[in-house]
């Protein structure tokens, strides 16, 4: 970390990552954790960390003045590379923008524009357990490319399940993270962190 920065993250039990969303500026980010861990120790927003169990690789779909995402070929070529490296060490790429419609139309219009481009990339590599993204604020599974898609809800504000046009506007359910625990499976677990309480049953 360089001289000088605050300790940020260091009581954390795990390693942090930084993704850039649709709200965040990037310049901004890199001149805060620019070389330091929680960027790969690099200077851009798209970076890969390579654990020794698995590689995390962010994207940067965030797009000046817009709510929708982007990637660009340059980026989707850095990725293709990226994951040929490990073949045989799992993979996690990260990105803010859901490559696909979720099917609520007034969040689709708002989602990654070249998705079917990252999803030629990920098809060609086995080695890809989970696309995670975010930007819906809901929790939602789909496949992907031959892999994974998780999107993860909010931890401040949940986007209603408005299936038909309009907006969806917020709902009060519980604030909540994805948790991926590895394995010969991947695992997925959606935990609330909000309206719980102490167990009411036991088995």
């Amino acid at each position: 970390m360089t001289a000088g920065r605050r300790p940020y993250g260091r009581s954390a039990p795990l390693p942090l990552h930084l993704v850039a969303g649709n709200h965040d500026d990037p310049e901004a980010l890199l001149d805060e954790f620019g070389g330091t861990r929680f960027v790969g120790d690099g200077a851009t927003m798209h970076y890969a960390v390579e654990h020794p169990a698995f590689t995390v690789i962010s994207l940067d779909s965030a797009v000046p003045c817009s709510p929708g995402g982007h990637l660009g070929t340059a980026q989707l070529e850095w990725l293709d590379e990226v994951l040929a490296r490990r073949p045989s060490t799992p993979a996690i790429v990260c990105l803010h923008h859901p490559p696909i419609a979720i099917g609520i139309p007034f969040l689709d219009g708002m989602r990654l524009d070249d998705g079917e481009e990252l999803a030629d990339v990920v098809a060609r590599h086995r080695n890809v357990v989970r696309v995670l993204a975010g930007h819906v604020h809901r929790p939602i599974t789909a496949a992907f490319a031959g892999s994974t898609l998780a999107i993860a809800p909010s931890t401040h504000l949940q986007s209603g399940l408005a299936l038909d046009d309009g907006v969806p506007n917020y709902l009060p359910e519980p604030t909540s993270f994805l948790l991926h625990l590895s394995g010969p499976s991947w695992v997925t677990h959606t935990v609330p962190v909000s309206h719980a309480a102490a167990p009411i049953a036991c088995f």
